[in-house]
């Protein structure tokens, strides 16, 4: 069973997995699922299950209690499936007002595309339902790293050293496929954070499946897709014991 992040990227998403010797990039999910065998379970940086009238999504703010203050903003509110699809950023804004009572920040309609790529393929295909989890790069970095906040940005030289260097520390193979990658593509296509956070999701999944850590989810949206933010805590590695968000 094969073991991959995804983060979104320029040229569309980025997936890897430790096994390999680089990361790969696709200009879609349907592309990226048929590449990999169908064993391959996923691990991404995109919301799954979303809000709805009914149904609350508490995982982002249960997560920006345990973060640090400068790391909170990374953690998105997650707009309703209504507003995912809507045509433009004003009809979005509109619509989830009426169905959530609250707008939707200007950071979270730039990723609606890539939410409704994801909400599409997984609704389209029952067996993707169990092969794809949601992960937050920047909240697994915190739990990976003893519960304690990167301290650079990871846009700057300096948050991209200090990210590598933790995920080192779960696999030898972390440098190696880093630059391999950079050196097969643009950063026009790929840019280096995006890198790191597949990176991070690759070691993530890694450490939940090698310490038997469950994946399930009891709370799920409308549609039954789970919202859960799944982490790796390293604080607790000797016990195996896993903290989720849901």
């Amino acid at each position: 069973m094969k073991l991959v992040g995804i983060d979104g990227c320029k040229f569309g998403w980025v997936a890897v997995s430790l096994e390999d010797d680089c990361a790969k990039i696709f200009k879609n999910l349907t592309d990226l699922v048929a590449f990999y065998d169908d064993e391959t379970i996923f691990l991404i940086d995109m919301p799954i299950g979303l809000p709805s009238e009914e149904i609350e999504r508490n995982c982002e703010k249960s997560a920006r209690r345990e973060i640090d203050s400068k790391r909170k903003s990374s953690l998105f509110p997650v707009p309703c499936r209504q507003a995912v699809y809507a045509e433009n950023y004003e009809k979005a804004n509109q619509i989830n007002r009426k169905v959530l009572q609250k707008g939707i920040p200007k950071q979270s309609w730039f990723i609606c595309s890539k939410i409704k790529e994801l909400d599409q393929i997984l609704l389209q295909n029952e067996k993707l339902k169990a092969r794809f989890k949601e992960s937050h790069p920047e909240l697994a970095f915190h739990y990976l790293n003893r519960k304690v906040s990167m301290e650079f940005n990871k846009k700057t030289e300096s948050g991209q050293k200090e990210r590598l260097f933790l995920l080192s520390q779960f696999s030898s193979n972390i440098d190696f496929i880093y630059k391999n990658t950079l050196q097969k593509y643009k950063r026009m296509d790929l840019a280096k954070d995006d890198i790191i956070d597949a990176l991070c999701l690759a070691v993530t999944l890694e450490e939940i499946s090698t310490n038997n850590i469950p994946l399930e989810c009891s709370n799920v949206d409308e549609k039954k897709l789970p919202m859960k933010i799944n982490i790796f805590d390293s604080s607790l590695l000797s016990k195996h014991i896993e903290k989720n968000f849901t």
